[in-house]
């Protein structure tokens, strides 16, 4: 179902998302630098699996949302969904950077 239209896009949820993300990395020792996520600490290269898990926990949030919001693109709507598709297909090209894998991924 479509939401009311409104004169500016809402993409609160999707900025609550992300600044929880960022937090979640930060507390996880990793550092934003050169345009990549890197840990900033040894130990933190042995929680990647779990920080990998959560990404792909986010994707799969953003995948349902599209999914919702696919057949009503008007106003407000068509801006979030486009966001979201920006940021699904940057997440797809840097965790699969070689395209579709085995099981579904990338």
């Amino acid at each position: 179902m479509c939401a009311a239209k409104s004169p500016r896009p809402n993409v609160t949820n999707i900025d609550e998302h992300r600044v929880a993300a960022v937090r979640k990395l930060e507390a996880l020792r990793y550092r934003y630098r050169d345009d990549e996520w890197v840990p900033s600490a040894p130990a933190a290269v042995t929680q990647q699996h779990s920080i990998l898990a959560e990404a792909d926990a986010l994707l799969s949030a953003l995948v349902l949302r599209a999914d919702e919001l696919e057949g009503c693109i008007e106003g407000s709507e068509e801006a979030e969904l486009a966001v979201i598709t920006d940021a699904i297909e940057a997440y797809k090209a840097k965790r699969w950077p070689l395209g579709n894998e085995p099981g579904g991924k990338g």
